[in-house]
């Protein structure tokens, strides 16, 4: 009887040993896991500010070329040079709201 009470106790030992393990376990890779969340959404953030950067850099000098463009052909147009300079204004209003450099927009 004794015999069967100590191999009773050891394998309630050995199965509190395989638990705890297992605990450590799932907590280890618990923490594990949050980390690479945590790097995938700063490397995902990262992309994502580097490709609106070169987004935003691209469509300034496709602006700045169609203003180029504009005045141009305004230069080479004969117009009054009132009405030539309220269109050289809008163009420069239009081309500072689509760069986002107008006063007030961030």
């Amino acid at each position: 009887m004794d015999e069967i009470l100590e191999r009773i106790l050891g394998i309630e030992s050995e199965a509190r040993a395989i638990v705890s393990e297992a605990q450590e376990l799932a907590t280890m890779l618990k923490e594990q896991a949050q980390e690479e969340a945590e790097q995938l959404f700063v490397r995902a953030r990262e992309r994502g500010e580097q490709e609106a950067n070169a987004l935003r850099e691209q469509v300034r000098q496709e602006v700045e070329k169609e203003e180029a463009r504009i005045l141009s052909q305004t230069d080479q147009q004969p117009q009054p040079v009132e009405e030539r300079d309220r269109f050289q204004e809008a163009v420069a209003y239009v081309v500072e709201g689509v760069s986002g450099q107008r006063e007030g927009d961030a």
